[in-house]
Order: C-alpha cells, then structure tokens, then sequence
C-alpha cells in the first residue's frame, strides 16, 4: 500500500488575507481504491498563526469523520509550517466524491492561499468573510469576483493510502495546467479506461517560465520550472508518468513584462530546458511526454520573433529530446486553414492563450493515444 495524491492545488506565494468564520467545502472526485486519506495544510504568507477549528472528511454524502493533527481537532499553522493530519480509516473507491470540510472562526490571518476553479474535478463552496490584505490585495480580490473561482484555505492536497497497482502521473506545467480544465478533462477520461488506476497531481504554477525566476513584482509566479522540476515531481510520492505543458510565458513575458524585457529566449535554449525534464524523468524511473507551446497568435504578446521560437520548439522537441511521446497542441487547438496558428474561438477564454473548458477537453482527447499506450506498458 502507497500514499497517493488524489487531489492538490498550488498556494500563491505572498498572498494574504484575513478571514473570519470561513468555512469552506471541497468536493473531489478521485480515482483510487483506497482505506486511509489524510489532508496536508500549509501556512505560508501569514502574519502570525492561523488556526484551524475544525477539520473533516465524508465520501459521497456519507458521515462526516474529524481529521485531527496529533489527536487534536484544532489545528495551528505557524508561519511557513506545513502539515499532515493524522490518517483517518475511510474506504474509498473509484469515482468517489470526496467531501473536505474546513472551519475557521477567529478573526485572523488565512493560511495558504490557492485558486481553485469550478471545474470537472474539484468544487470549492464557502461561507464567511475573507478579505484580502497586502501588496497582492488588488490581484486576490479580482480573483475572487470571477465566476467559479474561489481561494482554499489551508487544504493543499488530499492523499490517500491506496490498494492495488496505481500509477502516480505529474501534470506539469503554467497556468494552463494549474486552470485545471485539461487537468480535469484528462482525470475524467483516466477514470473512464483506466478506474482505480491512476492518480493525478497538477503541478501547475501560473505566470511559471522554464529558464527564468519570477520577476520581483510577480512573486506568484514561483521558480523557475528548471530547478522546481525535480523536487515538485519526485520528492514525495512514486511517479510512473510526467505530462509537461510548458514553455508559453518564456516567449510572452519579454513582450508583456516591464521587468524581463531583456530575458528573451532562443528557440536552442527553451528546447534545452524542456528536454531536461525528459531526462530527469528517465533519471527517475518515470516516463514522460510533452505537449508542444501551444499557439497564442491574437495575444496582445504575441511576436512574429516569439512565434517563429514557438515553432523551432515544437518541430525540434520530437525528433531533438527523449520524450517517449510529443503531442501536438496545434493540431488539437487551432483551426486547420489558419495561415498562422491561433486556437479556435470556442476554445480559449477570450484571451487566445489560455485553453477554457472545451480546449481543455481538446487537449485530453490529444493526450489519451500515448497515454492510453504508457499505461498500457506499465500493466
């Protein structure tokens, strides 16, 4: 028996806010059979403790069952801390709806901060007042006013202690993978083929770049994918398969970004740092398949220059890596006749860079052929 993650979000760096009597509900939709779970809670961002009043699990409607830190339904995050709670017995099969429940009732500072969307996967349903605070007030308040998204507090992954061979898969990539709707779009169609077989972690930082750090005025965009790669991916949990989506924000920075206008990459240097992830993944044991840049022509950064490095990369990343797969995000987005690729107009939402629900479903139905294959090997 192996602890898998059935569920997990990515907190926002520097994000912080008050709350109080916040409760929340996550609802998961997960893929294992399984007789233990437990939740990890991080504190990160925070001006003093935050604390968590009460903290429980029910599976598809069921009763509820505490989740407790050290047999203690109260749960205090220090600064930076992150936890797991104790394992709860809890019997769980494939396509189960998982029910997180999360109190806060002291006015104080919120814990770890994610964005979750209402998408196929993972539902997040509130009650109570959160208020954002610090120099990421204004950015975490337009999030919180669109429609179907919300800021989880605390809870960052769900795990459970499964039975029977499961495949861990490690979606990585930027905010088209952290969105969650090809995510989501890909968990339904594994559960479908493959029930009870796979767990799916989104690794997804929006804003995340391969070669470069976040610039200073966008905490939230994390490291630089080079180095979060390997201690993301392998540092926890077993790993058979490695999704990568990434590489966009590397060419739309320079042109949209004040502080990396000098930090214009070449196409020999992104296929590079994306090829890199195919040999870690073979370093460790995982296999590992990438999808190419997808197109962003009709951005307001789009480039002639970023464009004809977007298409080196992807022409390259087949033939010039050791991926055991490249899908093709051109064919699956964009529109057959386009003299320039563009994704199609009900694909993206409206921005022409970032895939919505129907792209995201573009996007699995292109991955499924070599995944279908891989999973296949590994039986």
């Amino acid at each position: 028996m192996v602890w898998h993650t059935v569920w997990n979000c990515t907190p926002l760096e520097g994000a912080t806010a008050k709350v109080a009597t916040l409760q929340q509900q996550l609802l998961v939709t997960s893929n294992v059979h399984g007789g233990r779970l437990r939740v990890r809670l991080r504190a990160s961002g925070t001006e003093g403790p935050s604390v968590i009043d009460a903290l429980s699990v029910a599976v598809d409607g069921g009763r509820a069952t505490p989740l407790l830190l050290h047999g203690s339904p109260r749960i205090v995050l220090e600064h930076g801390q992150e936890v797991l709670c104790d394992p709860a017995p809890l019997a769980l099969r494939p396509g189960a709806t998982i029910e997180i429940s999360c109190q806060a009732t002291e006015r104080q500072s919120a814990a770890a901060l994610s964005p979750v969307l209402a998408h196929g996967q993972a539902r997040l349903e509130a009650q109570g007042d959160m208020a954002p605070t610090g120099p990421a007030a204004e950015m975490l308040s337009a999030m919180l006013s669109l429609p179907g998204l919300g800021l989880l507090n605390a809870v960052t992954a769900i795990e459970v202690e499964t039975h029977g061979p499961v495949t861990g898969l490690a979606l990585f990539g930027d905010s088209i993978t952290q969105m969650g709707f090809w995510p989501a779009a890909l968990e339904r169609h594994l559960r479908a083929e493959f029930p009870g077989r796979t767990a799916v972690r989104n690794l997804g930082i929006a804003g995340n770049r391969v070669l470069h750090d976040a610039p200073k005025s966008q905490p939230t965009f994390g490291p630089a994918a080079s180095g979060r790669f390997i201690p993301q991916v392998f540092g926890g949990e077993p790993v058979g398969l490695v999704v990568v989506l990434i590489g966009v924000n590397d060419l739309v920075h320079p042109a949209s970004l004040p502080e990396a206008a000098d930090e214009v990459v070449g196409a020999d240097a992104l296929l590079a740092g994306i090829g890199a992830f195919a040999a870690s993944a073979r370093q460790h044991g995982a296999r590992a398949v990438a999808c190419t840049i997808p197109p962003f022509f009709g951005n307001e950064a789009w480039t002639s220059q970023a464009e004809a490095v977007r298409q080196e990369v992807n022409t390259r990343l087949a033939t010039e890596t050791s991926f055991d797969a490249a899908v093709d995000l051109d064919q699956a987005l964009a529109a057959d006749d386009a003299a320039t690729p563009a994704q199609r107009d009900a694909f993206h939402i409206g921005d022409r860079l970032h895939p919505n629900p129907e792209g995201g479903e573009a996007i699995a139905l292109a991955l499924m052929p070599a995944l279908r294959h891989l999973l296949a090997d590994a039986s």
